[in-house]
């Protein structure tokens, strides 16, 4: 059955249900645990990436939407936090025994991998972050997008997700799309000073949170939980990118409504 989500923003069902299989269905092991798994392309075309869907879904399931990071995710950099985000994301994907991982080609901030080489290159040169060496050659600091992610998870019928993130700008796509989203942070050790420069860079430039073993998870007029668990507040009057940009969050707060039943 069409949900009455991707009925609103005219999209069709791929025909999967979220409880059920298809042809893609099969085992998949990981650090000595097994999960059934399915593949589809994400809303749009594999150009845009792929959808892996693992047990059982329900409303309010761990959705990780993760960007191409091949230095990251596929050689084991120790330049960034891509490897480690990712892999910890799919440790609670595996512990709760169900979720969503959407993996999306965007590498290198959605510049690609020659832009990402040209810019490290730029950054041991100039002495800047990486996001101030795109300016100077003439990238786009972030051209990522999450749009197609959303209807991904709109073709899936879900209707609250709880989204592994610490990028306000994912959140606020998923929630623009219609979804009730639950922010959980993504807590990681940074492996190096260079991985630990690269997360003040985000901070200062795309204002994300970053979590920390001392700070809460959100300034002091909302309600904060401990590290790696949800912060419940109710949503603010204007939009959650507008309130981050005012106040420059180090943490995330997230809200919640509860799906209904």
């Amino acid at each position: 059955m069409t949900s009455r989500l991707a009925l609103h923003h005219g999209l069709e069902e791929t025909g999967l249900d979220p409880g059920g299989s298809d042809d893609t269905a099969h085992r998949f092991t990981r650090k000595g645990l097994e999960l059934r798994v399915r593949v589809m392309e994400v809303a749009g075309g594999a150009e845009y990436g792929h959808v892996l869907i693992f047990g059982e879904l329900t409303d309010d399931a761990l959705v990780r939407i993760h960007s191409r990071c091949l230095y990251g995710d596929a050689l084991g950099s120790q330049d960034c936090d891509c490897g480690p985000e990712l892999d910890k994301a799919m440790d609670m994907i595996q512990t709760a025994g169900s979720g969503v991982l959407v993996y999306l080609e965007q590498e290198s901030r959605g510049a690609g991998l020659v832009a990402k080489a040209r810019g490290y290159r730029e950054s041991e040169q100039s002495g800047t972050d990486t996001f101030t060496s795109y300016q100077t050659l003439g990238y786009p600091i972030d051209a990522r997008t999450y749009t197609h992610a959303a209807q991904s998870l709109l073709q899936l019928g879900l209707r609250s997700v709880q989204l592994l993130t610490n990028n306000p700008a994912k959140a606020d796509d998923i929630r623009t799309a219609g979804l009730t989203v639950t922010v959980l942070p993504l807590s990681t050790r940074p492996l190096s000073t260079r991985a630990a420069a690269y997360l003040e860079a985000k901070r200062h430039h795309r204002h994300h949170w970053i979590p920390t073993d001392t700070a809460p998870w959100a300034p002091t007029d909302w309600a904060s939980d401990t590290p790696d668990t949800p912060t419940t507040a109710k949503r603010p009057r204007d939009s959650l990118r507008g309130w981050i940009t005012r106040h420059t969050p180090r943490l995330p707060h997230s809200w919640r409504q509860r799906s209904r039943h």
